[in-house]
């Protein structure tokens, strides 16, 4: 619906033309009013910090994670909106680069890369942040569309803004193959959602079984790409944010498939956990990360 999509441009320009100060206060406000509303994310994210530190971390801690995951939404949701409207040197100047040599490296090594992420800080901007930096490559972005055609226009749009392309995760797999039989190509996945049992494999995360998206796994067994983590932290305020790539992981091209793929993939959850260990308030504790493996967990 048109009428929607003005709506949202409207309210874009006028969270980007407001003082910070201010768009925090619709931040706050946002993610306080989305505690009150929204019991079952939640009830989700109680349930996976008990299952996952028990009595380890305090009633009081888990809390203190739970709001601070809302009001990260609530920012990652009015950022997205305004983002077209920040000039680009005024964004990027609110990122600080870490050990951006790996990625770096990997492309001139081998390219092309497959980035590596997950919901953790500010992880839209991979699509707004990254390609300017990397503007020799083929950047595109996998996502997973709404039900809703107006909403997936919105959604599109804002990913594509720095022209990168985006890749519908339902048949993803042939457009990666198309891209990554040329160079330059450079594909970012978030892999840290739960999905069913035979669109993956299992892996251990944070000491229990987990599904695990094997995409960008395959890609570098089959291309002999890098596959590079990064992750988006921020500070309290969502005034700065940090951009910290990690080693390199190769799929190795050995005699059984299945196990290069594995051990790949297993790499890839573990950078992402000990990123999580380290700042669990960046982390969307709200997604039913393991329930595959434990469906009653969140019954």
């Amino acid at each position: 619906m048109k009428i929607l999509e003005w709506i949202v441009n409207f309210l874009g320009f006028c969270l980007a033309k407001m003082p910070h100060r201010v768009f925090l206060w619709h931040v706050k406000g946002l993610g306080w009013l989305m505690q009150k509303l929204d019991n079952r994310r939640w009830k989700d994210a109680q349930t996976n910090l008990d299952f996952i530190y028990g009595d380890t971390m305090s009633q009081e801690e888990k809390q203190a994670i739970i709001k601070r995951c809302y009001c990260n939404f609530a920012f990652v949701l009015l950022e997205s909106v305004r983002v077209s409207y920040i000039p680009f040197d005024v964004l990027n100047a609110r990122f600080d680069f870490i050990d951006e040599h790996f990625i770096l490296d990997a492309l001139q090594k081998d390219g092309s890369a497959v980035l590596v992420s997950a919901h953790y800080g500010y992880w839209e901007a991979m699509a707004t942040v990254l390609p300017p930096r990397y503007h020799w490559c083929n950047m595109a972005s996998l996502g997973r569309l709404t039900p809703f055609d107006s909403i997936n226009k919105m959604i599109i749009s804002r990913r594509e803004l720095q022209n990168v392309k985006f890749i519908d995760k339902k048949g993803a797999f042939k457009h990666l193959l198309k891209l990554y039989a040329n160079k330059n190509a450079l594909v970012g996945i978030l892999v840290d959602q739960n999905i069913s049992e035979n669109e993956g494999v299992w892996v251990e995360f944070f000491g229990k079984k987990a599904t695990h998206t094997t995409i960008a796994s395959v890609i570098s067994r089959r291309f002999e790409v890098g596959i590079v983590p990064v992750l988006i932290g921020m500070n309290d305020d969502y005034t700065h944010f940090e951009v910290r790539f990690y080693p390199p992981i190769y799929c190795q091209k050995g005699q059984d498939s299945h196990q290069d793929i594995l051990e790949a993939t297993q790499a890839q959850a573990r950078v992402i956990e000990e990123a999580i260990r380290e700042n669990p308030k960046h982390w969307f504790w709200f997604h039913k990360r393991w329930k595959s493996a434990y469906n009653s967990l969140y019954s």
